[in-house]
């Protein structure tokens, strides 16, 4: 408000803010009256356009206008201009006054701190006035002083967003062939570009995709374009776009990192898209049985190849495989594979491939594939690889497989092989038993044939030929022969066994638990292994047979570099326990069915009636034993078996054969054929303690003879028992010392019977003794010393 002064002799005048009062003096001297004055704010760009917020290129300018209140200007004046404490703006020369011009207008540019902080804040104008003295015509009516202030805007960028198709013509929809770009332009309201910005674009997964990611920065210009295209081609409606970018900027104050996000949204429509597909390309001419062919077809949208859309292409063929079934178009709008006749059965055949697409017609077309070749015929397998004769026990049929094949190695059904045994004379039959003769049979849908082939009455190895016939059933060069099928006897024969014990004495005569392993081997008369699962059954005279059967184990298969391995033997266990025989002796017998031993005088591997041959009859257990002297073993008492049937021995029944009779025997039937084929073994169970005795003693040396504590029967003492000499002496002669020459042990070998053995002396005299120690393996040790003569 500035007060004015009346004119000379004049009264006082009336203002809008207030109302004052003066006394004229004469001559032209007037007394200040406050008035009305204004003050006026603005910011004006650097065209002098009007806007509330400061241009981010700079230029903008603070314009105070100062004039009287009747809007006279007030010239030479000084006006301070002051922004209020912020981080947005500075007004420079900061705090500096500037003077109005002639047209009461004072002016000072304002500028941002920085492009990325954004608000608002205060700027004040004023103007510190004082009275008019004198007061004239020409500086009546302004006050003191007066402010004016002015909110004054950083505002952040804004997008301009806008749709270009290929042709980069603006446009509102997402076309149905190519891409599309959304252009978004990130820049000041003075036109200022954002550069290096990230903006990222989002929208409806359903309808649209962004094939080069959704995310882009921006250039000089603070233009960022994305690429958008249809999610489906059968997608229709309309959507919107989401664009956003972050500006972040530190506090100037509080150190705290402000992010601004900046949002645009662009509308957009989704026309419908009309797919065919057409040019479907087969190929030309007959293609090969098991051949492979490239094939294609092009697909269009709206009738243009889909050159930048990729439209998904199935392939579907009535025979074979089409790999991969399903593609995408590539730039020129092609979906291209591959088709491939690789069934057997596509062989001779018209095959239809057709091709399909969502919201297109189907489109089809055939291929003739021709009749395969057959080139070679390849031996399969033969299982098993090891058959047994005829009426063995045993497995008695084998079979053999072929594959007929053409030049690329695939199977060709519906082709005749003539299968052929390479030696008929063997008794060996081929598809059905007897048959001798060729077979004619056809490969099925693998290629392949098989046939049975049944052993015969001789072991030998067994051929098969297998021939390729032509359409008019002739036999042609194209063959293979089997290979890997043996057919070995079955049956165990009497002089074919063997029983071995792994250790003949065990400590068991007063001790449970010590155990043996007994094995029974076999082998077939031709001295061929006999067929795994035989049984054999064990009988014992005392102790407990774990398990009192046994199975012959499987063959090892065959490898590469080794035949198929048969074991032709089993075995148990025998353990100590119950009542024990008193001599100490076990009988334990051993039996399989099997034949019975002949001499065959033609040849052909089967009895044939007046051949003789071995009539067995009831196998038994001999247990009864008596006493023979023995000359070989210095007049020693050996008990053995008295070979022959004693009341209340075991006996194994079998149909056909009479029931063993004591004085006279187990008689055969006087028929040859299958018989219980038989071994006996004899364990001892041996006393812990030993007996020793010598023979022969001498300052030379002594010999002993070592057996158990079961008087006068020559037991060997448990295998494995230790035998030790130590001399003693006696004598002390300074010059020499009574000691054992060479080994002072030996070890009791696998025996039933005594051992005897000798301990050479070294510088020993009468008077001087030995001591013999005899160690079972569980350690009980029997000692005796004997004096030297």
């Amino acid at each position: 408000m500035l007060a004015a002064c009346g004119g000379g002799g004049g009264s006082a005048g009336t203002s809008s803010a207030g109302t004052g009062s003066g006394t004229g003096t004469g001559g032209g001297t007037f007394a200040p009256t406050p008035v009305g004055t204004l003050l006026g704010l603005q910011i004006r760009d650097k065209n002098g356009v009007v806007s509330p917020s400061v241009a981010a290129a700079g230029g903008s300018e603070l314009v105070a206008t100062l004039t009287t209140t009747a809007g006279a200007p007030l010239q030479d004046r000084t006006v301070v201009f002051e922004d209020a404490a912020s981080s947005l703006l500075f007004v420079y020369p900061s705090g500096t006054a500037a003077k109005t011009d002639s047209s009461g207008v004072a002016r000072v540019k304002i500028n941002r701190t920085a492009l990325n902080k954004f608000g608002s804040t205060s700027v004040s104008a004023r103007f510190a006035g004082g009275s008019c003295d004198p007061c004239t015509a020409t500086n009546a009516g302004f006050s003191a002083s007066s402010a004016n202030t002015l909110v004054v805007r950083a505002d952040p960028p804004a997008f301009r967003l806008e749709l270009r198709d290929e042709a980069n013509q603006l446009t509102n929809a997402i076309g149905s062939s190519g891409f599309t770009t959304v252009r978004a332009a990130l820049k000041f309201e003075d036109g200022t570009p954002v550069t290096q910005k990230r903006v990222d674009i989002s929208g409806d997964p359903a309808k649209v995709a962004f094939p080069e990611g959704n995310s882009q920065l921006t250039d000089a210009q603070g233009i960022a374009d994305v690429k958008v295209a249809r999610a489906a081609l059968t997608v229709n409606g309309a959507g919107t776009l989401n664009v956003n970018a972050a500006i972040s900027a530190v506090s100037d104050t509080s150190g705290v990192v402000e992010t601004t996000v900046v949002n645009g949204i662009l509308d957009y429509q989704v026309g419908q898209a009309n797919i065919g597909l057409t040019r479907l390309n087969l190929g030309t001419g007959g293609l090969p049985a098991y051949g492979n062919r490239p094939i294609s077809v092009v697909a269009t949208i709206n009738g243009v190849a889909a050159a930048n859309s990729p439209v998904q292409v199935t392939f579907n063929a009535s025979c074979g495989t089409v790999t991969p079934s399903t593609v995408s178009t590539d730039s020129t709008g092609t979906a291209a594979t591959t088709y491939s006749a690789s069934l057997a059965t596509c062989a001779g055949t018209t095959v239809t491939v057709s091709a399909s697409a969502v919201g297109a017609t189907p489109v089809s077309g055939t291929v003739a594939v021709a009749a395969p070749i057959a080139t070679n015929v390849q031996f399969v397998t033969t299982t098993p690889q090891l058959i047994y004769l005829k009426d063995s026990v045993g497995t008695t049929q084998a079979q053999v497989v072929f594959k007929v094949v053409d030049s690329s190695g695939n199977p060709l059904p519906n082709n005749k092989l003539r299968l052929s045994l390479s030696n008929s004379a063997t008794g060996v039959s081929l598809e059905t038993v007897g048959n001798t003769a060729a077979v004619d049979l056809t490969t099925d849908s693998l290629g392949l044939v098989s046939a049975k082939v049944f052993s015969g009455t001789v072991p030998t190895s067994v051929n098969i030929k297998a021939t390729l016939l032509d359409v008019n059933n002739a036999v042609t060069s194209i063959f293979s022969n089997s290979n890997l099928l043996t057919v070995a006897s079955g049956r165990a024969t009497q002089s074919s066994l063997s029983l071995a014990a792994t250790k003949l004495s065990i400590e068991a005569l007063n001790l449970d638990g010590e155990t043996t392993v007994l094995t029974l081997s076999m082998a077939d008369r031709q001295g061929n292994p006999v067929p795994p699962g035989t049984q054999v059954n064990f009988v014992s005279e005392s102790g407990v047979l774990l398990p009192p059967v046994c199975f012959v184990p499987p063959v090892t298969p065959a490898t590469a570099s080794s035949p198929a391995i048969p074991t032709s033997s089993c075995t148990v266990s025998l353990r100590a326990q119950g009542t024990r025989p008193l001599n100490g002796r076990v009988s334990i017998l051993a039996y399989v069915a099997g034949e019975e031993d002949f001499t065959d005088v033609n040849g052909n591997n089967v009895y044939d009636a007046g051949e003789q041959f071995d009539d067995l009859g009831r196998a038994y257990r001999d247990d009864n034993l008596k006493g023979v002297r023995d000359t070989t073993r210095q007049g020693l008492t050996v008990n053995i078996t008295n070979n022959q049937y004693d009341t209340g021995e075991f006996q194994q029944p079998r149909v056909g054969t009479d029931a063993c009779v004591p004085g006279v025997g187990c008689k055969g039937d006087g028929l040859w054929g299958a018989a219980d084929v038989r071994r006996q073994a004899t364990i001892v169970f041996a006393t812990s303690t030993a007996r020793i005795q010598e023979s022969l003693l001498s300052t030379g040396g002594i010999k002993v003879t070592i057996t158990d504590g079961n008087t006068s029967n020559n037991n060997s003492m448990p295998t494995g028992s230790v035998v030790s000499a130590a001399t003693i002496d006696l004598t002390k002669d300074n010059n020499k010392v009574c000691s054992i020459a060479g080994e002072n042990s030996v070890t009791i070998l696998n025996s039933l019977e005594a051992t005897i053995t000798d301990f050479g002396f070294k510088d020993c005299d009468p008077g001087d003794a030995v001591t013999i120690k005899v160690t079972t393996p569980r350690g009980t040790a029997t000692s005796r010393t004997f004096p030297l003569p």
